[in-house]
């Protein structure tokens, strides 16, 4: 049988290297405090793309992640990929499926699509990790609540217009 093109629509994926330091980085709104004063916010986390539905015929998307200490998302769920994490530096609860823990350095956990879960960096200092989205695509998400990142620039600080392109974009994306 000859090799189809196309994965689901995508394009056939191609070898792909992406070097330190590069990838499609945003600055990406967390889940913000009860009352919400601009430039008193938490700062936002860091997400750099390394690869996308796009580069991988939609295999997966992977996603170096610095988060700031005490933010990560609302607890939530996603009903298009599975979600794996792998720590790199710091620690961060989980709470997934009815199971709660601490992920520490080279730590993995895997998180079905459709499993409402919960992660935050629970240390005092900023904490990395990779996450794996299978199949890719859930990154577009990303990229329209979010900033695009400056290259050698701190994160700013989360604003009610982060939250408001935030919550829009979660109306559009999930009802």
């Amino acid at each position: 049988m000859a090799a189809d093109s196309t994965t689901k629509g995508q394009a056939k994926p191609e070898v792909i290297h992406v070097p330190a330091g590069e990838g499609i980085t945003l600055w990406v709104p967390e889940e913000p405090p009860e009352e919400l004063v601009d430039g008193e916010g938490p700062v936002l986390s860091t997400y750099t793309f390394m690869a996308t539905a796009e580069n991988t015929g939609g295999a997966l998307a992977v996603v170096d992640t610095v988060v700031e200490p005490g933010n990560g998302p609302p607890e939530h769920e996603h009903d298009d990929a599975d979600e794996s994490f792998y720590v790199l530096e710091g620690e961060f609860w989980v709470r997934a499926g009815g199971k709660e823990f601490v992920l520490r350095v080279g730590d993995y956990a895997f998180v079905p699509r459709g499993t409402l879960h919960i992660w935050k960096n629970s240390t005092e200092k900023q904490a990395r990790m990779l996450r794996i989205y299978t199949p890719g695509g859930h990154e577009k998400f990303f990229m329209e609540i979010s900033r695009p990142a400056e290259r050698g620039v701190p994160a700013p600080r989360l604003t009610n217009a982060d939250v408001q392109r935030a919550l829009t974009t979660v109306a559009r994306f999930y009802g």
